[in-house]
């Protein structure tokens, strides 16, 4: 009996011995299993807009959220964190120098906003006999001009900067404060009016009006303290800058104006990056010129509306249809300035003829030239 109980006993200790090794085996296979912790990358993101805009609000986010999708998805080991700062943290400016110099991994601004760094990325704000038709097909020509010129490429890495992207306003705008309406060449004189670059201070001096140069994201106070009577911009400053309290008069007239964004990141910031998480940002990085383009054009009709609806008194004047003769003096009057520009300079001369054929092509090609924007249903999204 006494045999037979050790025997038992002895059965029971086997199997317990043989249930605990297989659940250790099984858990140490359960723990091979579980994936290693993800290497979070930190970056920050720049711009000059405020939060509440629209470029920043839902531009800026897709562009955010796209990357950090994306490299979770495609990527075993990698995820990003981003840190975001709008208007008020850096002026518009000074943002390439803060990313060139690593304060900032990417950043957002216009390289007109720093007269003197880009000077031949400046062509792409001068007046001039370019279609604008929107901000998309704006957006495409520039992007296509950077992607064509090494001389332009070369721009930024002189700067040490890594370009991502450019991209463009629509047409021009002027924005004026009540009883200062401009309808005529005569109307300009004895006015003060807020441009940004170079480009816009030549055209708006020649067809006679006083010029304060500043970005975008100043303007306001320059409203504010009585300096200036208007404004050369888009259509959705009023909404997304707070000018509309401001303004209560727009004159369309697309020849004076023109700019180029431009989307920079510190090199040593993209250089350290893994090489499947860099293939990420070049692949989304390709596809955005268009994307923002599309959104700006949509935008930018969004704050139009915004106007009509809410400035008090508001009133539009739509030159080169309500007014062809007026509207081909003031083109005849600013012919000079590009001229004055390019200056005879044969490396000008030549991006700035390929500037006007890539204009034509994007302009007149469908679907580039057939695509309309989605106003008022919601936004475009990216697509690729």
């Amino acid at each position: 009996m006494k045999k037979r109980i050790l025997f038992i006993a002895l059965a029971v200790v086997l199997a317990l011995s043989v249930g605990i090794i297989g659940c250790n085996g099984q858990q140490e296979e359960e723990e091979e299993e579980e994936e290693e912790p993800r290497t979070t990358i930190d970056l920050s993101f720049l711009t000059f807009w405020p939060s509440g805009d629209f470029q920043a609000g839902i531009g800026h986010q897709a562009y955010m959220d796209t990357i950090a999708a994306r490299v979770l998805a495609e990527t075993d080991d990698y995820e990003i964190e981003w840190t975001p700062y709008y208007a008020g943290t850096v002026a518009g400016a000074e943002i390439y120098s803060v990313v060139r110099d690593g304060a900032y991994d990417i950043g957002n601004t216009g390289t007109g906003y720093s007269p003197g760094v880009f000077p031949l990325c400046e062509m792409m704000n001068y007046c001039g006999p370019l279609q604008r038709t929107n901000a998309y097909t704006m957006s495409l020509t520039k992007q296509a001009l950077i992607d064509w010129s090494s001389d332009l490429q070369a721009e930024f890495t002189d700067q040490d900067l890594h370009l991502n992207f450019v991209w463009s306003v629509g047409p021009g705008y002027l924005l004026m404060t009540e009883g200062n309406e401009i309808r005529t060449l005569d109307d300009f004189a004895g006015k003060v009016i807020r441009v940004a670059t170079p480009g816009s201070i030549a055209a708006i001096e020649a067809l006679g009006a006083e010029t304060i140069r500043t970005s975008m994201d100043e303007s306001k106070e320059k409203f504010e303290a009585g300096l200036i009577q208007g404004i050369l911009c888009p259509t959705d400053t009023p909404k997304g800058f707070g000018l509309a309290e401001y303004i209560t008069h727009m004159t369309f007239c697309p020849f004076p104006y023109d700019f180029v964004f431009m989307q920079i990141m510190n090199p040593d910031t993209y250089n350290g990056l893994p090489a499947e998480v860099r293939d990420i940002f070049d692949e989304v990085d390709e596809a955005w010129p268009a994307y923002y383009g599309q959104l700006r054009t949509w935008g930018e009709y969004d704050g139009l509306e915004y106007c009509r609806d809410n400035v008090e008194g508001w009133t539009e004047f739509w030159l080169p249809t309500e007014d062809p003769d007026e509207y081909a003096d003031w083109v005849a009057t600013l012919e000079p300035v590009i001229d004055a520009y390019l200056g005879g300079d044969a490396t000008k001369i030549a991006v700035w003829e390929k500037f006007l054929e890539l204009d034509e092509y994007y302009a007149t090609t469908p679907p580039y030239s057939t695509w309309t924007h989605s106003w008022p249903t919601e936004p475009p999204v990216p697509s690729f």
